[in-house]
């Protein structure tokens, strides 16, 4: 089966998760990425290595995850030389990835606009926490900061009168990788009607405002913060989470809940609910949303998780129960979508793979992770460089 990105190379430029994950996408979809490393490895490399669980050390899982498959090189980009020769490496590419904030850009002349004059076919992608235009170019950023609190996301996050809540690591990143890729693709079949370069520009902030963009468009219209969820005092109960009698909890999801409202007044043994003129419409159940709220709970509290799960089947309710991650690898949906994939090598282990199937499309983990610059004599071959000019670049220092 054909890889959909098969003949294209990517240089990738790029540290931490947010660029490298689009990277890694890019190679699980076929195409010859490059990672060009500063000497002794990127600043990620061994971040989660070596912690013991049970008596067993676990492999770089972290970085694995963001750049299985990738090919790497180390160059030094302090030195003219070794941004001369990053040029010249980007001679062959069809991609540039590159998470460096405006001035770092400048420095190793990567801009967009340095980098079309040398190649003007690249793809030249900016993935950053706030873009390369603006007054904040220069803001370094990670994704709990650009994402999550400047986003708007953390605070529309959480209960009324609680501290902000902190979100999961890398979530903004890799929704922002996931970006990174659909853009680039995008850009690809620019440039393919066009025959030109484009300059691709993703930011974590962005990425977020475009994820809360359901609270954003209301605020839009009415320039005020929209409430936080309120679990106690639901606007719609049918869109709420509650806790069985065993501990366990599981959440109920409609958004336009009269079509389901008498189906859970069946689930819940209490088909009385929906004739109830508190209850029936839903202005009636925003109004009494306390109190309905209460009388929900109290009957999730009257019989196990498993009592539920098959009695909102049989009625016909969307729901999903909370679960640890532990059952989340386990699960027989996930394991049907191929959602986790082994890693080829000798040290072979699962990591979470492509997130999305395309069929009769070879996708899919590729590799393992590269060691530092383990296939700079490979990168040099194919670039036509001779061994005196290699060994020359290294006694400048280029490769580190």
């Amino acid at each position: 089966m054909p890889s959909p990105l098969e003949g294209i190379r990517v240089i990738e430029v790029a540290n931490y998760v947010a660029g490298p994950s689009a990277g890694g996408l890019m190679r699980d979809l076929g195409a010859d990425v490059i990672k060009v490393e500063p000497p002794g490895g990127e600043v990620m490399r061994g971040a989660t290595a070596g912690t013991i669980v049970d008596n067993r050390e676990l492999p770089d899982y972290l970085f694995t995850l963001e750049n299985r498959g990738k090919r790497s090189i180390t160059v030094d980009l302090n030195i003219p030389e070794g941004v001369d020769f990053v040029h010249e490496l980007l001679a062959t590419a069809d991609v540039l990835l590159t998470n460096l904030i405006l001035p770092r850009l400048e420095k190793y002349r990567l801009t967009p606009a340095e980098v079309h004059r040398r190649n003007p076919h690249v793809i030249h992608v900016s993935v950053t926490g706030y873009g390369i235009h603006g007054p904040d170019a220069a803001r370094p950023a990670f994704d709990f900061a650009a994402f999550w609190a400047r986003s708007g996301i953390m605070g529309v996050s959480g209960h009324p009168g609680q501290p902000p809540v902190l979100s999961r690591v890398a979530q903004g990143d890799h929704t922002t990788g996931i970006n990174a890729l659909a853009a680039t693709l995008a850009a690809l079949r620019l440039r393919d009607q066009t025959g030109k370069g484009q300059a691709v520009e993703v930011s974590l902030q962005q990425t977020g405002a475009y994820t809360i963009g359901t609270d954003l468009s209301r605020a839009l219209l009415e320039a005020r913060q929209p409430p936080r969820m309120d679990r106690e005092n639901p606007p719609n109960p049918l869109f709420n989470t509650y806790e069985t009698r065993d501990g366990r909890w599981l959440m109920i999801v409609h958004m336009t809940p009269d079509p389901y409202w008498p189906k859970l007044c069946r689930a819940l043994d209490e088909p009385a609910w929906a004739e109830d003129p508190r209850y029936s419409t839903m202005r009636g159940r925003r109004e009494h949303g306390t109190a309905l709220f209460k009388e929900i709970q109290q009957r999730f509290r009257q019989h196990d998780h498993d009592h539920w799960a098959r009695v909102l089947d049989e009625c016909g309710l969307i729901w999903a129960p909370m679960v640890d991650l532990p059952t989340v690898i386990q699960d027989p949906q996930l394991r049907a979508m191929g959602a986790f994939q082994p890693v080829p090598g000798p040290d072979q282990f699962e990591t979470v793979g492509v997130p999305f199937y395309i069929r009769d499309a070879d996708i899919g983990v590729r590799g393992p992770m590269p060691s530092p610059g383990e296939d700079t004599a490979a990168i040099l071959g194919e670039l036509g460089i001779s061994e005196q000019r290699a060994a020359d670049l290294a006694a400048l220092g280029v490769f580190g």
